[in-house]
């Protein structure tokens, strides 16, 4: 199923591509999203191209009711973001995915970090959910967008949280 989501950040494309990078970043989702745990790794440097990889322990209580049979009372979500190096704008193009261990359920997706007015930048979202479970899979999709975009808006949420605690 198709998702699509623009995020909008307060802070450069530049700022937020070194924010991606950052492990402090990791720790405020961690605590924006609830989750139980959150680590990341980064390969490359944010100047140029990089990849950051996060694993984030999540409570399942507020995932849809269809779902929870299938994911138990917490779900661990690998991701990958690799980006490339910027653009003269400082914008930026990469990719996503979003596994879920232990189920049949992903994103895969396009990612497009453009600069804004003054310091403030968008991503762009452009990717497939998939649940590849036989006849409930379609379901399963359509029951886990708002809740994959809810996780997604709260990228927003802790850019702002970095943002304050980086600037001024």
């Amino acid at each position: 199923m198709k998702l699509r989501e623009t995020l909008n950040l307060p802070l450069s494309a530049t700022a937020a591509a070194t924010m991606y990078a950052d492990p402090e970043y990791t720790a405020i989702r961690r605590s924006t999203l609830g989750a139980n745990a959150a680590e990341s790794t980064l390969d490359g440097d944010p100047a140029g191209a990089f990849t950051v990889r996060t694993e984030l322990s999540m409570p399942t209580d507020r995932v849809p009711d269809i779902v929870r049979p299938f994911v138990g009372s917490s779900v661990t979500i690998h991701e990958v973001q690799k980006w490339e190096a910027p653009e003269a704008d400082g914008g930026r193009r990469g990719t996503t995915s979003l596994e879920v261990a232990g189920t049949p359920a992903g994103l895969t997706g396009t990612l497009r970090l453009l600069p804004g007015e003054g310091s403030s930048s968008r991503v762009e979202i452009d990717g497939d959910l998939v649940a590849k479970i036989p006849l409930l899979g379609p379901r399963l999709e359509k029951a886990a967008v708002p809740y994959v975009s809810t996780v997604l808006r709260a990228e927003e949420r802790s850019a702002a949280t970095y943002a304050t605690s980086h600037t001024g």
